[in-house]
């Protein structure tokens, strides 16, 4: 065998068995992080357990977290280790539902090592942390009810990122006829309540029982006021409408509200049922005098009460019928009504009317004369809950009266909306604020001015005795989520001449946006003209809601293969496109990379990012390297080791063959 191939063989096996002799021992080993309590809230704080696997006692430890958006108190132990060492820091996180990477440094004082007390060391690991999403719900009542009043109130609840929990529903000041349990998407959620409210107070107590990123069980409440109007009064009608004098009658009394309700209808002598707002009783009046009072009682299934007074006229009896009736049966209380009254008699006659609890624009008394019907019209404004119209009627010497009581109800003066009611946080935006008159009215102007969520200046507006639509312009700052408040007041004067003031509040919802962030690389680095390469492009969603329809664009170079459609992207998400480009020419080149994409509501936004590049100029053809001739050196090497090998085999065992040979 040639002495160098017994040299290099020698070599191999002195070199293999140091690198096995003289491998070193672990020291350390970093076991990553975990949370042990998560934080609740932007700025609140949070336990994160940090381990380690130390080989050597380590004496005065300081740990430590650098380079990431997360603050945290920096952690000190007289001593670590060895073994498994927990470390629990106190870190605070400005915002949730992100991902932060970190540097850990850890460092000691001294280390005791193999019985001795040396200086000790620095080490910086890196930990990606993701801080995770905290319940927070938000909770409303959308639509109206009246006090007493059974109805129907749609609930939302929300939050800015989705999960699954339950909602358990209860009522304060209010009586809840839903059921009080449902489970879903508490990120959005929506579900019809059966309730009456039973004060002007009354709210829905809304508790959201979900689990947080550590599988702990969360229950948030949340107060959830209910818009309660005045219950409209019952009217009360009579028949007959008058009691012969001295005398006892039977008489059918109808209660009506213009609103769907149930119950009973309770009078002295006797009840009814109420069913659907409509409900009749009958009842014995006795005449003791110029009226015959009934009380007459209403009783709600909801446990709400009214209570009314009718009134009826005694009169003699009269030799001729009378027959009375009013059109409309219900005025409305602060405005001018026309009110049609239609007398009928027999034969030719002459009246007087007259009103109580109203005033009267055409004048009272009025007289008049008819034969049959006649249909006498006043101008009524009412002063009071019941307006009173007494018709007394003279014929041949002898007079017949009849009193008929209309309800005058209260109502607002003004419809006031707002339109569109969901308008994104983060931006300007142009609102239309609609303004309906409920009664007539010869003056109307109207004050916008923001309560909260919205910015914009305050300002006045005219408009006709027919209302109008008033375009407001509003800027909601991105930090806005949720209920948006404009404040107006409206400025009246009735036809009659009456002014008023009317204000109130209009509620919009404002929502996330989606935000788009653009990364991208390039490979080649440095590609050449006519040749392909490739553009990696990330696009990460940092908003609150996806991003919808995100269309990728690139100009610059020459688009070859397009990647496929990417759809929606999810709050916290990603999603990748590569694109296959040839730049034409050489030189350098700016690539510009545009991402187009929608919201909930369809508004669109852009995102842009670029990339320089050096083009090189098209390589020449490659030269053909020359063919060696011959086997190479280092393949004589391996074959000369590999024959040292063969030989060192053979010599040993042909010695053991010797030794094992009998003498």
């Amino acid at each position: 065998m040639p002495r160098g191939a017994l040299v290099l063989l020698a070599a191999a096996f002195l070199a293999l068995g140091q690198a096995v002799a003289f491998q070193p021992a672990v020291e350390r080993l970093f076991l990553g992080g975990q949370w042990v309590d998560v934080p609740k809230y932007p700025g609140d704080v949070g336990l994160l357990k940090l381990s380690y696997y130390l080989a050597d006692q380590h004496v005065d430890v300081s740990i430590s977290l650098a380079g990431c958006g997360l603050k945290a108190e920096p952690y000190k132990a007289p001593s670590a280790g060895p073994g498994v060492f927990e470390a629990v820091l106190k870190v605070r996180a400005d915002g949730l539902g992100r991902r932060e990477g970190c540097s850990v440094v850890f460092k000691s004082r001294y280390r005791y090592k193999s019985g001795a007390l040396t200086d000790g060391v620095e080490w910086v690991d890196y930990l990606e942390v993701e801080v995770p999403n905290y319940p927070s719900p938000q909770a409303e009542a959308v639509g109206s009810l009246y006090l007493g009043a059974r109805g129907r109130v749609l609930l939302r609840v929300w939050d800015s990122y989705r999960y699954m929990g339950v909602v358990e529903v209860s009522a304060a000041g209010a009586r809840l006829y839903s059921p009080g349990g449902y489970y879903g998407d508490v990120g959005n959620l929506t579900a019809y309540l059966d309730v009456a409210p039973l004060d002007y107070s009354a709210s829905l107590v809304v508790t959201v029982k979900a689990r947080d990123a550590l599988g702990r069980e969360v229950a948030v409440s949340r107060q959830v006021p209910l818009s309660v109007q005045p219950r409209p009064a019952p009217r009360l009608e009579a028949s007959p409408q008058w009691l012969p004098a001295g005398g006892c009658g039977r008489v059918r009394i109808s209660v009506s509200y213009p609103i769907p309700l149930n119950g009973t209808v309770y009078v002295p002598d006797g009840s009814a049922p109420l069913a659907g707002g409509r409900g009749v009783v009958y009842t014995t009046v006795c005449a003791a005098g110029g009226y015959a009072s009934v009380p007459v009682t209403v009783q709600l299934d909801t446990g709400a009460v009214d209570k009314a007074e009718l009134q009826l006229p005694v009169y003699p009896i009269s030799p001729f019928p009378l027959n009375v009736t009013v059109q409309p049966g219900v005025l409305t209380a602060g405005d001018v009504n026309r009110v049609s009254i239609y007398v009928t008699a027999p034969g030719p006659y002459v009246g007087e009317l007259s009103v109580d609890g109203a005033a009267s624009l055409t004048g009272t008394p009025v007289r008049f004369s008819g034969n049959g019907t006649t249909r006498v019209d006043l101008l009524l404004i009412p002063t009071s809950g019941v307006v009173t119209i007494d018709v007394a009627v003279s014929a041949g010497g002898y007079t017949a009266r009849s009193s008929v009581a209309l309800v005058a109800s209260q109502k607002a003066p003004l419809e006031v909306y707002v339109e569109p009611r969901e308008v994104a946080a983060g931006g300007s935006h142009v609102v239309k604020v609609v303004v309906r008159p409920r009664v007539n009215m010869s003056y109307l102007a109207v004050t916008l001015y923001p309560v909260s969520g919205a910015v914009f200046p305050e300002a006045t507006f005219r408009l006709g005795p027919q209302g109008g639509a008033v375009e407001l312009p509003i800027q909601i700052p991105a930090d806005v989520v949720g209920n948006v408040a404009v404040g107006y007041r409206a400025a009246y004067t009735l036809a009659s001449g009456v002014s008023g003031e009317y204000s109130g509040t209009l509620y919009l919802v404002a929502l996330q946006r989606p935000q788009l962030y653009i990364q991208t690389s390039v490979v080649p680095e440095t590609p050449t003209a006519g040749e392909p390469f490739y553009l990696a492009v990330r696009l990460f969603n940092a908003g609150g809601v996806e991003a919808r329809d995100v269309v990728v664009n690139v100009t610059g170079a020459r688009v070859v293969r397009p990647p496929p459609p990417l759809g929606a992207i999810q709050p916290q998400g990603s999603k990748d496109a590569v694109f296959t480009l040839v730049a034409d020419g050489a030189g350098p080149r700016n690539i510009t990379i545009t991402a187009v994409y929608r919201d909930v509501l369809g508004r669109s936004y852009a995102a842009r990012s670029s990339v320089a590049l050096h083009v090189n100029a098209s390589a020449p053809p490659a030269a053909t390297p020359p063919q060696q001739s011959g086997v190479s050196e280092q393949t004589w090497l391996v074959l000369a080791a590999l024959i040292a090998l063969g030989a060192a085999v053979v010599a040993v065992g042909l010695w053991r063959g010797r030794v094992a040979r009998p003498r």
